[in-house]
């Protein structure tokens, strides 16, 4: 089944920034085995050698002041290798680190493997709670602190998820993906979630810091526009690229995977110039290393992926003033407590305000 924006997060309550806030940036790597998004899902056979690459990835950030939040999988930190090279990173304090339910691979195992169980949000209630409780636990477990941060494998959130989280002390989501309609295969529909950070569940205690993403170009601020690109007729005639191709309309999400540095450039000021002062910067870890993402094929994709996520970086800290955060340091600065090294040690060398 298919979930609606509104099923999902009921009313919310928009997060209000001071109008001299700086803009800020997070950047989340779903930190997760390598398997063939292409075939069916498994319990078993995956790899994670590509988690080795990480810590190159770590220093190429620390020119940027950047600490990412890393959201993991079952197979990540059930494994020896993943919980020493996390462990190790968290030690130097250049991660953070989160939860990434994947279903498929998350005890306890009594759904039926397929694509709608693939999103937890489809699961019964009381299995989504279990695989979440038992993630949360082995990451507490490994890393001395239970999660606070949650992302959805496949953004899969559902009308449950909300409460479990909540019950189970999380206080952070990330897995909101506004203007997207994943219901081809199941997945839930983000067209109509707000697209700046929010306050939802029963308890209004969970915060939701979306995915950077939206439509840029002539037509984005016309009513009725983007629901073009929704249309499976038009999108058989390939419409989107057109479109795109012409400068009128195009949905781009920051991320170096499937974008060009020129859209996500694009995005990035739109965001900025419609007042968005906190962007999301996003990847999955396996693209660091050749052939275990479409992103990624060989040794060139991946430099060039890197290319493009330094140029963001360059962009947004850089020509746009930006100041490195995490997502916990966004909920530390809301609720007006000590931010971290991380977001207000940055904002204070470049801007003299902890905003």
């Amino acid at each position: 089944m298919s979930w609606a924006a509104d099923a999902i997060f009921g009313a919310v309550e928009p997060v209000r920034w001071p109008g001299d806030a700086p803009i800020r940036l997070h950047l989340v790597v779903d930190t997760e085995e390598s398997f063939d998004w292409s075939g069916p899902f498994r319990r078993e056979g995956h790899d994670l050698r590509a988690l080795r690459v990480l810590p190159l990835l770590i220093r190429r950030l620390e020119r940027w002041r950047l600490v990412p939040t890393c959201v993991v999988t079952w197979p990540v930190v059930a494994s020896a290798d993943g919980r020493a090279i996390l462990g190790e990173l968290l030690a130097s304090r250049t991660i953070a680190v989160g939860a990434h339910l994947h279903p498929w691979v998350t005890p306890p195992f009594e759904e039926p493997l397929g694509s709608a169980t693939s999103y937890a949000g489809n699961l019964a209630p009381g299995l989504e709670a279990a695989k979440l409780a038992a993630l949360g636990d082995r990451i507490g477990e490994a890393f001395g602190r239970p999660p606070r941060v949650y992302k959805a494998g496949r953004y899969g959130l559902g009308p449950a998820t909300a409460g479990i989280l909540e019950r189970l002390g999380y206080r952070i989501d990330l897995s909101g993906y506004p203007r997207r309609d994943l219901r081809g295969d199941g997945g839930p529909d983000y067209r109509n979630m707000p697209d700046r950070p929010f306050r939802f569940g029963p308890g209004r205690r969970l915060l939701e810091l979306p995915m950077s993403c939206g439509h840029v170009g002539r037509l984005a601020g016309v009513p009725g526009a983007a629901r073009l690109l929704d249309r499976p007729r038009l999108a058989r005639l390939r419409l989107g690229g057109a479109l795109a191709r012409s400068g009128l309309l195009e949905r781009v999400t920051l991320t170096p995977e499937g974008f060009t540095l020129a859209e996500q450039a694009r995005l990035a000021r739109a965001l900025v110039a419609r007042g968005h002062r906190l962007l999301c910067l996003s990847l999955h870890s396996p693209s660091l290393a050749p052939g275990n993402t479409p992103y990624a094929p060989d040794a060139a994709a991946c430099s060039a992926l890197l290319d493009r996520l330094e140029g963001v970086l360059d962009l947004v800290l850089g020509e746009l003033g930006g100041v490195p955060t995490t997502a916990e340091a966004v909920l530390d600065v809301l609720e007006a407590r000590p931010a971290s090294r991380a977001d207000d040690a940055a904002a204070r060398d470049r801007t003299g305000s902890a905003g």
